[in-house]
């Protein structure tokens, strides 16, 4: 999973890779790549690690290369777990691939919200082993936690049009979860007072989309949950990682091994700012950016942050290897 060629000095262009979370489960996205070593290395160490330690009878390597498979919405109702541990493998597995095929090569890794686990995994910080015990630990802290119905909306509107909405509707338990684009803000709170938002943003013309999730991440109601995660993380061994890790939660790269494990529980309840770190990326030089996810989410979002710079999603849709290799050609020649 590492990619250990330096990044370039000066001047040089580099390339970033994106490594998306809510969102990057798509039944069947990895069907047409079942037979690439690297894929079914990770499909069968996270089977295999995860029925050693219970909480799901769903295999995530049938998830992930059978079409029929439950959609999102379904999956995080019936089997929250196994639809954590499928965002999981399928952002390592494709942007193991993606490192495999570059070139010229990647020069960091940029995780979006739990996607975080899976930009430390592909950095080699964490192994996958590790990430699929961090989820399994997190699955049990959020379900014995005994949290109140709670999710995530996607809204167009600006981070300050947000906060000023919030405050007319008189709606104190949502807070702004993600600032992702100048016109994408994405806002966590408990299910009645989002659909009361939903409902006084539709009225005003405005875009405004229920996310799949199990809860409301990025948010204050999983402060508990957050505090003993980071303490069972001071546990966990974090190795330097071979590539700079970033986050959408802070503007730099995570060095130390305990800012990577700051890194490992930012999502449960810190809001992200996913516009502040693409301006910082492009500071140091960055133009190229890759999403190792399906549906292109993150190279929206960095189109919309950042015109006029490169964006790919080579797994946008899923194909087989000879496709995403030409589709990386594309982005990076």
């Amino acid at each position: 999973m590492r990619n250990d060629r330096p990044a370039p000095a000066g001047g040089t262009p580099r390339t970033v890779l994106m490594c998306p979370g809510q969102g990057a489960y798509l039944p069947g996205a990895l069907r047409h790549l079942r037979e690439v070593p690297s894929v079914s290395r990770v499909l069968r160490t996270v089977d295999a690690h995860g029925a050693a330690l219970g909480g799901t009878r769903t295999p995530v390597g049938r998830l992930l290369t059978d079409a029929a498979a439950p959609e999102p919405d379904r999956l995080v109702r019936t089997d929250p777990l196994a639809f954590d541990l499928a965002t999981y493998a399928a952002v390592v597995a494709s942007a193991t691939l993606m490192l495999d095929l570059a070139a010229p090569p990647v020069h960091a890794v940029l995780g979006h919200s739990v996607g975080d686990l899976a930009a430390l995994t592909v950095a080699g910080a964490i192994t996958l082993e590790q990430g699929v015990r961090l989820l399994h630990v997190r699955d049990r802290l959020l379900r014995d936690a005994a949290l109140p119905a709670a999710g995530l909306l996607a809204t167009d509107l600006t981070a300050e049009r947000a906060a000023d909405l919030l405050r007319a509707e008189d709606l104190p338990q949502v807070r702004i979860a993600a600032r992702n684009a100048p016109g994408q803000t994405v806002l966590a709170g408990p299910d009645d007072q989002l659909a009361a938002l939903r409902r006084a943003a539709e009225a005003l013309g405005r875009r405004a989309t229920v996310l799949t999730s199990r809860t409301a991440y990025h948010h204050p109601l999983l402060t508990e949950v957050h505090r003993t995660f980071r303490r069972l993380l001071r546990a966990q061994p974090v190795a330097p990682p071979a590539l700079p890790v970033y986050t959408a939660t802070t503007a730099g790269p995570a060095r130390t091994p305990a800012q990577l494990r700051t890194v490992a529980a930012a999502h449960l309840c810190e809001p992200l700012a996913f516009h502040r770190t693409l301006r910082a990326l492009r500071l140091a030089g960055f133009t190229t950016y890759l999403d190792s996810g399906p549906r292109a989410l993150l190279s929206t979002l960095a189109r919309a942050g950042l015109p006029g710079c490169t964006t790919a999603a080579p797994s946008r849709t899923p194909v087989g290897v000879d496709r995403i290799r030409h589709r990386l050609t594309a982005a990076l020649r």
